[in-house]
């Protein structure tokens, strides 16, 4: 069989499961169950690369792997799971569609980038990012979803659209983002729990 087996690349696989069920609700219409699916990507990838850094004796070919299948997974859960919740909460005109076409490739673009610089970087993406990290539009997609709910109908799809260039170009921008530190763990932890409890709250569905 092809690829590598171990441990290691388990949370990298169930992330990608969770945006897929992530595509899943949002076709069902069911964008709050969906936003949960694609925090459990957030997890599963924040905690991925530790676990392969911590595991001793890693070959050069699970390094490399490992490279490839994160970002892949990646682009599931975190460019097309956020894409087809926008298509579903309204996005389907064909300038929209363009935009959300955009931001996906803008994805590509980025990540592919960062194996490039991850494989230049002896297998390991040292200092700082370049461009804004992928996962920065399902770390707001709730604050983006419950303003979208708040806003008067005529100008919801606009919340959305904002979002999709705005984090799209972002992704591409060639700027240094420093990489989070603990601290900066929690804050975003909290960006995304706040909504979450909102929304709950009001707009369980």
């Amino acid at each position: 069989m092809i690829g590598f087996y171990d441990y290691t690349v388990i949370l990298t696989y169930l992330g990608a499961l969770c945006g897929l069920l992530g595509i899943s609700m949002s076709i069902h219409g069911l964008y709050v169950n969906a936003i949960l699916c694609m925090a459990g990507a957030l997890v599963c990838d924040t905690l991925d690369g530790m676990v392969a850094r911590n595991k001793k004796n890693r070959t050069r070919g699970e390094m490399l792997f490992g490279i490839q299948i994160d970002s892949l997974c990646d682009l599931v859960s975190f460019g097309a799971c956020p894409a087809v919740m926008f298509y579903m909460l309204g996005m389907r005109a064909p300038a929209d569609m363009a935009l959300l076409g955009a931001y996906c490739l803008c994805c590509v673009i980025r990540l592919g980038y960062f194996n490039v610089l991850a494989m230049e970087a002896e297998l390991g993406t040292k200092g700082d990012y370049h461009g804004l990290p992928v996962v920065c539009l399902d770390v707001m997609i709730p604050a983006v979803y419950l303003l979208f709910r708040l806003v008067p109908q005529g100008y919801s799809l606009w919340v959305l659209r904002a979002a999709a260039a705005l984090f799209g170009f972002l992704y591409i921008l060639d700027f240094k983002v420093k990489k989070p530190v603990l601290w900066k763990f929690i804050a975003m932890g909290a960006v995304v729990v706040v909504p979450m409890v909102i929304l709950f709250i009001w707009f369980p569905a």
